[in-house]
């Protein structure tokens, strides 16, 4: 007899991966600041993210070139960074997003089957 239940909670599903690519394409529709990405990811992806680990994925993109970010100070309020996704970040997209399609058929055949 097999104890499944006492092993689930070391299975980590890949939502973590996934957060770039969530980040980014929310940037494909609009320039954002980093405050409001972690809302987004909340109403778009129903993810809550610490907005530590948003800003650090934001940094990171944005030494890979898929990101660029500058200030933008408004009359009232603090200044504050705005993310834009470049054209390196878009074709990074567009193929993780085609090679997800295929992931998404394996997903969709295994639970299925299950």
């Amino acid at each position: 007899m097999h104890h499944h239940s006492r092993h689930h909670h070391h299975i980590r599903l890949p939502i973590r991966g996934l957060l770039h690519i969530a980040i980014l394409s929310i940037l494909r529709d609009r320039e954002v600041h980093g405050a409001e990405i972690g809302r987004l990811l909340e109403d778009r992806y129903n993810i809550v993210v610490p907005r530590a680990m948003v800003y650090g994925l934001l940094r990171r993109m944005e030494r890979h070139g898929f990101v660029f970010s500058q200030w933008s100070v408004e009359e009232s309020g603090p200044a504050r960074r705005i993310y834009r996704i470049t054209e390196e970040g878009l074709d990074y997209l567009k193929d993780y997003l085609r090679r997800l399609r295929r992931v998404k058929f394996l997903i969709e055949r295994l639970i299925s089957e299950g």
